[in-house]
């Protein structure tokens, strides 16, 4: 199986317009205005002001305005790769594991046991700090060295602690625009990247009972709902 985002390297065209940046492109029709919503291998997801979602190569795009980037991705892979090699000789990592990008729109990062290969998601590198990157490389060296039957157990947090990594599951770089909002009489909406079918229609929230209604995450005079790592979702 194909793996999402296979192919993505440091030199990747998507760095120029991370997710939230707002961009113009043409198409039949003239030239349109959005939000990027998702990077993908070859083109950017958009979003424009009807919430109409457009796939556009990056070749196509012009970036009005750049999301905020702390980091570039040849810093990222540079610290990813000098991690791993110090690791390997100091720490019990074994030989033969890689850094690699992947394109998850949400997580920060995943250890690919079988691959033996670290990957860490590229919207999460353009929008994280440095320190922040080099947490999450920790965390998935850690889980590296465990193994996969350890996932988050005392085991995985010593080993976590002893790289220098803070040894928390989830982190705090909101570098996902949900594609999908959801309003029902609770004061915080409910976001996600994917709509199934089966929450679609007639989905009652089990907090104020009322049937959630999902729209389309519109730019608009706000800007987009992000997803927040750590919020719970439905």
């Amino acid at each position: 199986m194909r793996q999402r985002g296979a192919g993505v390297d440091a030199s990747f065209p998507g760095e120029k317009c991370p997710p939230g940046s707002r961009v113009t492109f043409r198409h039949r029709s003239g030239k349109a205005e959005g939000v990027v919503t998702r990077l993908r291998l070859r083109c950017a997801d958009v979003t424009d002001a009807a919430g109409v979602r457009w796939e556009v190569p990056y070749a196509g795009l012009e970036v009005l305005e750049r999301a905020a980037s702390r980091c570039s991705l040849q810093q990222v892979q540079a610290l990813g790769r000098r991690l791993i090699q110090q690791h390997t000789r100091r720490k019990g990592l074994a030989a033969g594991w890689s850094f690699g990008f992947d394109l998850a729109p949400s997580r920060a990062g995943v250890c690919r046991y079988g691959d033996k290969r670290i990957d860490l998601s590229v919207s999460f590198c353009l929008r994280a700090s440095l320190p922040e990157v080099e947490d999450a490389l920790l965390h998935e060296i850690a889980h590296a060295i465990v193994g996969k039957q350890h996932g988050h157990d005392a085991a995985w947090q010593a080993v976590a602690r002893e790289l220098g990594c803070s040894a928390e599951r989830c982190h705090d770089v909101t570098h996902s625009i949900a594609a999908w909002v959801g309003e029902c009489g609770c004061p915080s909406p409910r976001l996600r990247q994917r709509l199934q079918r089966s929450l679609a229609h007639g989905r009652v929230c089990a907090g104020c009972k009322q049937e959630i209604r999902w729209r389309r995450n519109v730019p608009g005079s706000a800007s987009l709902a992000s997803i927040s790592p750590r919020s719970e979702l439905p």
